[in-house]
């Protein structure tokens, strides 16, 4: 089916269903994100290997025409990884260029006696699972959404191993 744009609300009395293949990526290299193609779906990540996930630039700019399907603005956009396996090198989530931050947290836990609930700082900009003290093991999450201008929100989920340790850094220069 062809892309369908609705420029007025859009109202459904039993909900809308994202299913089938289409919705769902299976990868085992990191790789450039775009709204077009992932936006939207679960990328699916089954390798154990190092992988860098490089988010959308944030475009909040407003559009001449915003009944226009082709504009640039990603304000909502949304990207979902899970992590099919435990990682062993470093699973890397991070934004395009500088002016882009995250902003959220992550709710890590160890075994069955330690959680720990950690927020980005200011300049956050990456998310590193590593399989160990920031999380990565199978079946970890990561949402991220655009929520305005420059800033992303993000959600971690994640089992670890060892003493806790925040997995959100500043390395976008």
């Amino acid at each position: 089916m062809a892309q369908t744009t609705f420029s007025g609300p859009v109202k459904s009395l039993a909900g809308f269903i994202s299913a089938g293949v289409s919705n769902s990526v299976t990868t085992a290299v990191g790789k450039t994100l775009t709204v077009a193609n992932d936006a939207g779906k679960q990328i699916y990540y089954t390798s154990t290997a190092t992988a860098t996930f490089t988010l959308p630039a944030v475009n909040t700019s407003s559009p001449s025409d915003p009944t226009d399907p082709n504009q640039s603005n990603n304000y909502g956009a949304t990207f979902e990884f899970v992590l099919s396996t435990t990682v062993v090198g470093n699973f890397i989530v991070k934004v395009a260029n500088a002016s882009d931050t995250i902003v959220g947290t992550a709710i890590i836990g160890e075994g069955t006696t330690s959680v720990a609930v950690i927020s980005t700082v200011t300049a956050s900009d990456t998310i590193t699972l590593n399989g160990t003290t920031t999380g990565g093991v199978g079946g970890a999450n990561i949402k991220a959404t655009v929520i305005g201008a420059n800033r992303y929100k993000v959600e971690v989920v994640s089992g670890a191993t060892g003493a806790l340790a925040t997995p959100f850094s500043a390395t976008v220069s």
